[in-house]
């Protein structure tokens, strides 16, 4: 009996991660370019039940099946499909088409992300507010007005027709190394590829959660919760009783 507090505290502790992981996507919904966490569970360690000779003929270590013992959070993964484009008519609002990421230089080093919604400081520089300026293909993108053109490629163009930075677009080949460092913003040590500036002008991408599924996966989740909790007073109660009542004389 007392093996279940192990099954169902780990299953609590398991859907408690899974809960957090889930509000966290629902508190980013409106936050461009953000992409859905998705937690992964399983079981900790599967046990081996086996027949023994003593009470079966000619069954000695037959193997009866395995039993998953308690839950385990495994890791948390990033879905980085697309999310819709979103036209703002925001002159300092840019999108990638295909694959890609911004690159923002803040002050702990560089980041990338796919959240084009960006500002113009203090100094007058291209700035992803919160995280930092972004990068152009020859560095931090200085531009005092929001009174400019953009063409495909990227190139940021002032009223008098000068190029005052290109927008650089990088892709890395493996997802997997790279590691969330807030919302919607990445770090990697990974080699970044090169990418076209393919961008999409006054528009951003917006984020890919499915707010309906996300609330679907937080229901169920909160009945798997209150059910463990439920049996959970019942082991107690049970062994409250075997405790203080059983074996009186």
């Amino acid at each position: 009996m007392f093996k279940g507090y192990y099954t169902l505290t780990s299953s609590m502790i398991t859907q408690n991660k899974n809960m957090d992981v889930i509000s966290n996507n629902l508190t980013n919904t409106s936050t461009p370019g953000y992409k859905k966490q998705q937690f992964v569970s399983g079981t900790f360690k599967d046990v081996l039940y086996s027949q023994s000779a003593n009470n079966v003929t000619g069954a000695i270590n037959q193997g009866i099946g395995n039993v998953s013992m308690i839950s385990a959070p495994y890791e948390t993964v990033t879905n980085y499909e697309d999310g819709a484009w979103d036209e703002t008519g925001g002159n300092l609002d840019f999108a990638i088409k295909g694959k890609g990421f911004f690159k923002i230089q803040g002050d702990d080093g560089v980041k990338y992300t796919r959240n084009g919604s960006f500002t113009i400081d203090d100094e007058g520089y291209l700035t992803l507010k919160g995280q930092g300026r972004v990068v152009g293909k020859n560095g931090n993108i200085y531009m005092s007005t929001d009174s400019i053109n953009v063409d495909n490629e990227g190139n940021i163009i002032g009223g008098n027709g000068q190029i005052l930075g290109t927008i650089d677009v990088v892709d890395f080949a493996d997802y997997a190394q790279l590691t969330k460092a807030g919302e919607g913003v990445f770090t990697t040590g990974a080699q970044e590829v090169p990418m076209p500036s393919s961008l999409i002008w006054k528009t951003v991408e917006t984020s890919n959660v499915n707010a309906a599924d996300e609330m679907t996966s937080m229901i169920n989740s909160q009945r798997v919760l209150q059910s463990a909790a439920q049996v959970l007073k019942m082991y107690d109660q049970l062994a409250n009783k075997a405790a203080t009542e059983i074996g009186r004389v």
